[in-house]
């Protein structure tokens, strides 16, 4: 069964929803052998190529995932899998995806097909990369932080340490949540926060972190997830520039409609973000620090 014959089967307001679901986002039918039944013109477009050259192939052919026998179990057994995945077309043409696979279910206890609703972020995921390297040369007075994708410290520079007080001893193995107010850690914020940066999304805002005996530290940053060849984020780096309290404040008009990328994660706010950052730096002779 076709997708869109799928969609026929549904009732009226819910073929009214992944009817709009399929204009906005690339939409893909799988067996549950992972072989693709029918795919619609965005998923096309991301790989450069027409429907004759995907169908019938298998999922593995053009996806890459780091384990594609546990994605396939999983939504075997009717669970959904959500994450960032590298796509690559017939023609070599790359594209990320960030999306989540949606077992059907036959009726009987067994899957029926598998739906893939995802959102074509390459261009975000390149200008991210290209952000954290800019961020990367501002200068010596950067400081740069690695998390594991669980939110352990991995590694500091010596400008971060400066900045919160902490030797690198101190600091190894702790979790992330050491910076923040223990109500902060606890908040669903928070969660989701962890949860976006495991998935493969960026984050950028001012952030308010607490140092050594409860120091306040104003950070204007980005945590970038990095990928490995298959492209699974596998760590995440932290680059960020401190600013002082009432820089802060003088910068917030800037950053009034950037604080929040969670619900906004466009990378044109993000380069307000640093290009805010960076003129506050500039006013106040402030050298920076992470999270």
């Amino acid at each position: 069964m076709g997708m869109f014959d799928w969609f026929g089967r549904r009732a009226r307001p819910e073929r009214a929803i992944l009817g709009c679901l399929s204009r906005c986002q690339a939409v893909v039918e799988f067996g549950p052998d992972g072989v693709i039944r029918s795919a619609n013109e965005r998923f096309l477009a991301a790989l450069g190529c027409r429907a004759e050259a995907v169908l019938g192939l298998p999922h593995a052919r053009f996806i890459q995932n780091d384990d594609e026998e546990r994605l396939w179990r999983g939504v075997g057994r009717g669970e959904p899998m959500t994450g960032t995945f590298r796509a690559v077309g017939p023609s070599g043409q790359v594209a990320w995806l960030h999306g989540s696979y949606l077992p059907l279910g036959d009726g009987h206890g067994g899957v029926s097909s598998v739906m893939m609703y995802a959102v074509d972020v390459t261009a975000e995921h390149l200008r991210s990369l290209d952000l954290a390297q800019r961020l990367a040369d501002t200068g010596r007075g950067q400081a740069v932080v690695e998390f594991s994708l669980d939110g352990m410290l991995l590694s500091a520079n010596d400008t971060f340490l400066e900045l919160m007080g902490y030797r690198s001893d101190e600091l190894l193995g702790r979790h992330h949540s050491m910076f923040v107010d223990e109500a902060e850690s606890r908040s669903d914020a928070y969660i989701t926060f962890w949860r976006r940066l495991r998935s493969g999304l960026h984050d950028a805002a001012l952030y308010r972190r607490l140092g050594r005996n409860g120091k306040v530290v104003w950070l204007q940053a980005t945590y970038n997830p990095v990928f490995d060849a298959h492209g699974r984020p596998v760590k995440i780096v932290k680059y960020a520039i401190a600013i002082d309290a009432d820089a802060a404040n003088r910068s917030g008009d800037d950053l009034d409609e950037v604080m929040d990328l969670g619900d906004h994660p466009d990378t044109l706010s993000m380069d307000a973000a640093i290009e805010a950052a960076l003129a506050a730096r500039r006013r106040q002779g402030v050298a920076g620090g992470s999270d």
